[in-house]
Parts: structure tokens; C-alpha cells; sequence
């Protein structure tokens, strides 16, 4: 008798072990593929391992999830057919007929409340796609939803809720009935700001630089541009912005702000290396409280084997510190490269206006010293110069953009208080454009021009002449070595300025890109000089401080079309 129950306790034990060791059903589809068979594929992930001998008990449960998962992109009608696994196969082949899709009959979209008068939500209801005649799919009903429910909540509609939100689905004429009520209730407005570790310097500037009033109805978008801008002024080490919305009374939110002031005195040091200059080193240091007006001092020293700068900046805002302020600057400039040797020393008052996405202005007058070799002319002149700059970006990004416009125009004269040979109206502009297509392609077109009126070129010190080539302008060429050049064959400056530049960038993987461009342009007196050429190809890495170029150029207008290694970081716009 004890032999016959151990011989049936192995049978037994043997039968559940082929059964655990028997292998899980595999699934193969048919019919389907793109995003549908993803979902399917999803959603049979979630079933519990079924083995062969289990499938007629699970047949309908597979059937079900498989219709289910068509359902989302409006197959409610999908026919699911089954070939039955065997001893020979686990694999269970799932022929599948989408037949057709539910298509919107109607679309009810409803606000009510306050935001039925707002614009942005009209805009957004003109441009949802729950159209009657498309397929209904619930991606697009769900983010309907939460666009609206979205916005809502930046606009300061925080008792939004849903009165209605449903969708009648009629298989058999194969309809869908949307129906969405959203009561978005009273806006909030924005209520008094409330200030911590406040003091009156601290205040009067704050209230410069905000962008609502008391009253003003609630926009999330305001109170982040208000916390950027407090940041970027530079005048403050920690910026609080926050909207008490637990606080609130009569559908009023009150705003802390709690800043605290740099520090007396910054000090900055960088290194760096670019093929124009060669080795580099700067040292800034800023003084960001000259007073308790926002008063700002800031100087810099510039060194490089081609280059010394020095220059101070004494910053007196009018109102908005970033929008609208004075700058009384002074600079001196030792420049030794090519065939230039000079000497410059300067003071200017600048009138600031900028205007966010728009065109920011800069009126300005100068009074320049400059002591000069350049290339047979050796001179010093002293110019009193009047002018007006602008400059205007729109980019979807500051340091890493895909697509953008920048342009730059200056405007520069002198009344000739030395002398009629110091008269000149000086005009320079540049347009960058920069699009991306497809993610992967992009084009970067550049064109600078300008232009001298004045009785001869030796008239203008070098600072106010025109040289080209470099990083910059025209690859292939060193640093301004396009010019006219004299009897001897030295550089001269020229009167006009052509640059013209075309790249297109390829995307190899992440953050690396291969360009391809060239590069035309000439400094001229008369334009029967023949403009120059490089044309060449490069690598861009995309980091936080922008992309860095290494470019590879060929100044294919000279005999042997020698190369040059070009090497740049920074933003393309």
C-alpha cells in the first residue's frame, strides 16, 4: 500500500512539474501596426501567463482585451479571429479586421463662467480636433480636457470643474456623441504683495519691474516673467515669487515676494581659446548697490596675444532696470594684429529702451581718441560721434534655438569738430536667419553689409573701418585679413562691407550635428575687388552655454585653396 501512494504521489508531482515547465502562449498579429498593434501588444502585457492547454478557458478574455485595445483610436466593430495553439506551438496567431472606424456625429463643447468671455479659451475651442466627420479617438477627447482644465488653472480659474463630460458611443451606426460642459467659475484677481525681509530700496525697485496691479486678473505667465525679470536684474542673490492661493479672500490672491541683495562686491574670471585670438583670459568685477537708487558699476579686463581691453560701466536706471536705464561707459583698446596697431580710448552715454520682442534702442554719443599704425598711414584723431543702434531677436530659445530671426542695424556719424576730413556717416547691419526642419535638417543663412560716406579712408582711424573674415564671417581666412590692401600689399580697411553665409546642419545622433557652409564676402573702396570664398565643413556639440563649433575651411578663392580650423562657442543668433 505505501508503494502504490508514493507512486502516486510522483505522478502527481510529475504532472504539475511538465505543467509549470510548459511554456507561456506567444501572441503573433495580423492586421494591424503602427500605434494599434503597440496598444495590443500593451494590453495583452497585462493578461496572467496562459499556457496552451489554458487557452479555450482564456479565448474570450483575449478576444475582449484585443477589441478593447482598438477602441481608444474608434475601432468599436474590430472582428478578432484565433488559430488554436498546438503540441507543436505555443504561438497563438491573432488575425484581426479593423472594419470601421466611429466617427464624431457631434460635438457639444460648452464654458460657462467667465472664461466663455475669454479669448484664449475661444481660441483653443476653434482649434481642438473633435470635428464632426473625424474619427473619434480618446487621445483627443482627453486632451481636450486637459487643455481646458490647463488653462483654467493658469488664467486663475481655480474652481474650474466639469458639469458634463461624456461621449455616447452608438457601434451599430457607428457614432460617437461628444458632450463637455466645463463651469470654470469666477477668475481669481491678484491681491496685494505682501513683502518679506522688505526694505525701501528693495521695494521701489520690485515695484519698477512688476508686471500686474492689484486688481488685475490672475495670470500664472505674468507672475513667472515677474520672477525672471527680478532675477535677471542682477540686483538680488534669492527671488521668492509666490501666489498665496490658501489665502485667498473675495476671489483675491495675495502675492509674497521675499528678495535678498547680492552681495557688496562679485569678482568673474574666464579662459578660453578661439582660432581668431588664440589664448584668452578675462576678469570682471561688479558692484551691483552703488546706492539706493540701483545705481550699478561694473569693469572688465579683456586680454589675449591680439587684444587688450579695459572698460568700466556705470548704470543708472529710468524706471524698469532691464527696459529702460543710462549707461555712462569708458574703454581702452590696444589692437595689434594683421597690419593694425592702435591705440583707443573712449567715453559714452547710452540711452537704453528695450522692448521684449521688439526692437530695443540705444541712442549714444562717443568721444574717441585713437593713436594708429595702419598698414602706410600713421595718424591719431580725436571724433565726437552721435548715433543710434537696434537690435531685434525672435527665437524660440536663447542659447540653443531651432528657429529664429536676429537682426542688428547701427548708425554712427561725426560733424567733423576737427575738421572736414573727420566727417563721415558710418551704417551697418546684419539679419541672421535659422529653421529647423523635420528635426533633423537645418539651415543657417547670414547677410552683413555696410557702408562709409566719407572724403577718403585714410580720413577714418581703424577702429572705424571695414575688415572681414574670421570665425565670425568668412571661414577659411584669418581674423579681418580681407581688406584692400596698398602698393606694399599691406591692409587698409575699406569704405564697404559684403558678407553673405549659407550652412545646412544635419543631426548624427543627440546633441551632435555635421554642417556643411560657405562663406563669401569682401571689405572693398569700390566693389571691383573679387569677393572672397571659403566653404568647408564642421561639428556642432550642443551644450548649456550654447553649441561649440569646430569648423574645418577652405579659402577656395586662393590658389591651392589652403584650410583653416575654426573654433567658436556661443549662440548662433
Amino acid at each position: 500500500m505505501s508503494h502504490l501512494i508514493m507512486a502516486t504521489l510522483a505522478l502527481g508531482w510529475l504532472t504539475l512539474s511538465v505543467h509549470a515547465l510548459a511554456d507561456t502562449l506567444q501572441y503573433r498579429l495580423s492586421g494591424v501596426d503602427g500605434r494599434e498593434e503597440k496598444n495590443i501588444e500593451l494590453h495583452l502585457q497585462t493578461l496572467p501567463e496562459i499556457n496552451a492547454e489554458e487557452f479555450l478557458l482564456y479565448k474570450n478574455t483575449i478576444k475582449e482585451t484585443v477589441q478593447q485595445a482598438l477602441e481608444p483610436f474608434g475601432f468599436y466593430a474590430s472582428v478578432v479571429n484565433f488559430t488554436t495553439p498546438t503540441d507543436r506551438s505555443d504561438t497563438v496567431d491573432i488575425q484581426i479586421e479593423l472594419g470601421r472606424p466611429v466617427l464624431i456625429r457631434s460635438a457639444n463643447v460648452l464654458l460657462e463662467g467667465d472664461a466663455s468671455k475669454e479669448k484664449s479659451f475661444q481660441r483653443l475651442l476653434k482649434k481642438h480636433e473633435l470635428t464632426p466627420g473625424q474619427v473619434f479617438e480618446h487621445e483627443d477627447y482627453e486632451t481636450l480636457k486637459q487643455v481646458l482644465m490647463t488653462q483654467a488653472q493658469l488664467t486663475g480659474f481655480f474652481d474650474a470643474h466639469w458639469v458634463v463630460a461624456t461621449v455616447d458611443v452608438n457601434p451599430v451606426q457607428y457614432s460617437a456623441d461628444v458632450h463637455l460642459t466645463l463651469d470654470s467659475g469666477r477668475r481669481y484677481r491678484f491681491g496685494v504683495l505682501q513683502y518679506t525681509n522688505e526694505t525701501s530700496v528693495t521695494r521701489r525697485l520690485v515695484e519698477t519691474i512688476k508686471n500686474f496691479r492689484e486688481g488685475d486678473a490672475y495670470d500664472a505667465t505674468k507672475v513667472v516673467k515677474f520672477y525672471n525679470d527680478l532675477s535677471a536684474t542682477g540686483y538680488f542673490k534669492n527671488v521668492d515669487v509666490q501666489p498665496l492661493r490658501g489665502k485667498a479672500q473675495n476671489y483675491s490672491i495675495p502675492v509674497r515676494i521675499e528678495v535678498s541683495p547680492r552681495r557688496s562686491h562679485e569678482m568673474e574670471a574666464g579662459i578660453g581659446f578661439s582660432t581668431d585670438e588664440g589664448p584668452r583670459f578675462s576678469l570682471g568685477w561688479k558692484k551691483p548697490w552703488v546706492n539706493d537708487r540701483g545705481h550699478s558699476f561694473s569693469a572688465d579686463t579683456y586680454l589675449s596675444t591680439k587684444r587688450t581691453e579695459l572698460s568700466t560701466s556705470y548704470l543708472i536706471p529710468r524706471g524698469n532696470p532691464l527696459l529702460d536705464f543710462y549707461s555712462l561707459q569708458t574703454g581702452y583698446q590696444h589692437k595689434n594684429m594683421e597690419d593694425t596697431n592702435s591705440e583707443l580710448y573712449s567715453a559714452a552715454l547710452h540711452q537704453w529702451h528695450k522692448v521684449p520682442k521688439g526692437w530695443n534702442r540705444d541712442w549714444f554719443i562717443r568721444i574717441e581718441a585713437e593713436n594708429y599704425d595702419q598698414a602706410s598711414d600713421r595718424d591719431n584723431s580725436l571724433l565726437l560721434i552721435p548715433g543710434l543702434a537696434l537690435n531685434r531677436k525672435n527665437a524660440n530659445g536663447s542659447l540653443n534655438p531651432s528657429r529664429g530671426t536676429a537682426h542688428d542695424l547701427k548708425v554712427e556719424l561725426s560733424p567733423g569738430i576737427s575738421g572736414p576730413e573727420s566727417r563721415f556717416i558710418k551704417v551697418w547691419g546684419r539679419t541672421k536667419w535659422l529653421d529647423t526642419f523635420a528635426r533633423r535638417h537645418q539651415f543657417l543663412a547670414r547677410l552683413e553689409q555696410g557702408a562709409t560716406w566719407v572724403r577718403s579712408v585714410s580720413d577714418l582711424p581703424p577702429s572705424l573701418r571695414f575688415f572681414t573674415g574670421g570665425d565670425q564671417t568668412v571661414r577659411g581666412y584669418s581674423y579681418e585679413s580681407i581688406s584692400p590692401k596698398d602698393s606694399q600689399g599691406k591692409l587698409t580697411g575699406g569704405r564697404y562691407l559684403s558678407v553673405v553665409s549659407l550652412q545646412y546642419a544635419y543631426k548624427l545622433v543627440d546633441k551632435w550635428w555635421l554642417a556643411l557652409f560657405t562663406d563669401s564676402g569682401t571689405s572693398t573702396n569700390d566693389y571691383k575687388d573679387a569677393w572672397k570664398v571659403g566653404s568647408g565643413l564642421g561639428v556642432r556639440w550642443i551644450t548649456p552655454l550654447g553649441p561649440v563649433r569646430l569648423d574645418l575651411a577652405f579659402a577656395v578663392s586662393e590658389p591651392g585653396s589652403p584650410w583653416r580650423l575654426h573654433f567658436s562657442v556661443g549662440p548662433v543668433l
